[in-house]
């Protein structure tokens, strides 16, 4: 890539570069350098970008996540239509967002780093919550009982985030697969 194509990279362009680098190697795990790479920019076209630095970075990929999940899940479980066809859906963007176990979760990613400002960690710490408290209010529209509807949708998240550690570790999606087969059936039970 060109110096003038470097440059040229609009924020939206870096960020997205930075969510994969981020998603794949935390905070701590990603040196100045590793951010230069993945972008193609030097150290005073980050600052260009991110005065603040790479805590700066972070937050934009927290947000760029956020809007993500926003539109990609959230939006699609509190839309009209049946509960099971929205937890399907749901289903279906998790799998592709992951690529069925073999792409790290961000959340996850960066939040075991302890540098992360507070800030960002509250970023960060929403994608899950929103997630968790749309999920419930779906399954509550749905009939369930709020505290059951929370378990449930609590249950989901775990079983989606535990098997996606547990698939990455041992090379072995069918792990995620049936996990995620674990949360369908547990969110589409019976009330």
């Amino acid at each position: 890539m060109t110096t003038a194509a470097r440059s040229s990279q609009s924020r939206d362009e870096i960020v997205r570069k930075l969510f994969d680098l981020f998603r794949h190697r935390g905070f701590e795990g990603a040196a100045l350098s590793d951010i230069s790479e993945a972008t193609g920019l030097g150290r005073s076209s980050l600052y260009h970008h991110f005065p603040g630095g790479k805590d700066e970075m972070v937050s934009a990929v927290a947000d760029f996540a956020h809007r993500q999940i926003e539109t990609n899940i959230l939006a699609p479980l509190a839309g009209e239509g049946d509960l099971a066809d929205r937890v399907e859906a749901m289903l279906a963007t998790t799998r592709e967002m992951y690529d069925c176990g073999r792409e790290p979760c961000l959340v996850a990613s960066l939040m075991v780093s302890p540098g992360l400002a507070p800030d960002s960690a509250g970023k960060v710490q929403a994608i899950l919550k929103d997630w968790i408290a749309a999920l419930a209010a779906a399954l509550e529209q749905a009939g369930i009982p709020a505290a059951e509807a929370k378990r449930r949708a609590t249950a989901a998240i775990i079983d989606i985030q535990g098997a996606l550690l547990v698939a990455r570790a041992s090379s072995d999606t069918g792990v995620f697969s049936d996990a995620m087969e674990t949360a369908r059936k547990d969110l589409l039970a019976p009330a």
